[in-house]
């Protein structure tokens, strides 16, 4: 009898010793742990981007370089300094028309730049002097002179050093556009090297370029698009858009007409 008790104390001790084990067990599988790499992931995946995946985008589209929209397959290995000094061309130019008011301008390149200042003013006299330009029917003449107290600097600057410049001016840049902030002529590097979309021929964008900043310093204002099809004025903001006119780098036609459209704000 005392064998048979023995027996059953046994067995009941082993039941409750399983059913002990099975509790732990299942405690040890419900209670909070490390978060798997599984749930991480997903969590990470299911949040918004944070800036810090996102500031490759913002760098290229900062106010050193053109908007990735905009920009040229080259553009992002393009290096420049910003340094707000410059470099004036030492040489003057001869007087370029025959009558009307002279205009003397000076030229100057950023330091920092790397593009030659006797380059870019070889570039701004061939414009400047072309028979379609500003010198047409008498209006006015130009010559490209050293001294300090010329009527317009036009000056070839990075986008930064044009942004803080023309904005001191009260006009906003946007590290794309270039302006007219009293005597200086300032021209956006980028736009100098890479033209804009919409203009496939850079030769002609620069034409458009130094005429139309320098149409401000003759005291124009901006026109718009008289009709669609019909070549830009070049007192449009072309730079942005044609808004329906063709691309034109010159104030006045082959034939020597002045074309022009409605005045725009």
């Amino acid at each position: 009898m005392a064998a048979v008790l023995a027996v059953v104390v046994l067995i009941v001790a082993i039941a409750v010793g399983l059913k002990g084990a099975r509790a732990s067990e299942s405690e040890q599988s419900t209670s909070p742990g490390p978060a798997s790499p599984a749930g991480a992931t997903s969590t990470t995946s299911t949040t918004p981007p944070s800036s810090t995946t996102t500031s490759p985008t913002r760098a290229t589209t900062s106010s050193t370089t053109t908007s990735p929209t905009r920009a040229t397959p080259s553009s992002s290995k393009r290096t420049y300094r910003s340094t707000g000094r410059y470099r004036a061309v030492p040489t003057r130019s001869p007087v370029r028309g025959t009558k009307g008011e002279l205009i003397t301008y000076r030229i100057e390149v950023e330091q920092g730049a790397r593009v030659s200042p006797r380059g870019f003013a070889t570039a701004v006299d061939r414009t400047l002097r072309h028979p379609r330009g500003w010198t047409a029917r008498g209006h006015w003449r130009f010559q490209r002179v050293t001294t300090t107290d010329a009527d317009l600097t036009i000056r070839l600057a990075t986008p930064d050093t044009v942004d803080k410049q023309c904005a001191a001016a009260g006009a906003n840049t946007h590290g794309y556009t270039s302006c007219r902030a009293g005597q200086y002529v300032l021209l956006n590097l980028d736009r100098w090297l890479e033209g804009v979309p919409h203009i496939k021929d850079l030769e002609l964008y620069r034409h458009y370029l130094v005429n139309h900043e320098v149409g401000h310093g003759l005291g124009l204002g901006h026109q718009r698009c008289p009709r669609k099809g019909s070549p830009a004025p070049v007192m449009v903001q072309q730079t942005l858009s044609l808004h329906g006119c063709t691309a034109n780098a010159w104030p006045r036609s082959a034939d020597g007409r002045l074309i022009t459209g409605p005045s725009a704000p």
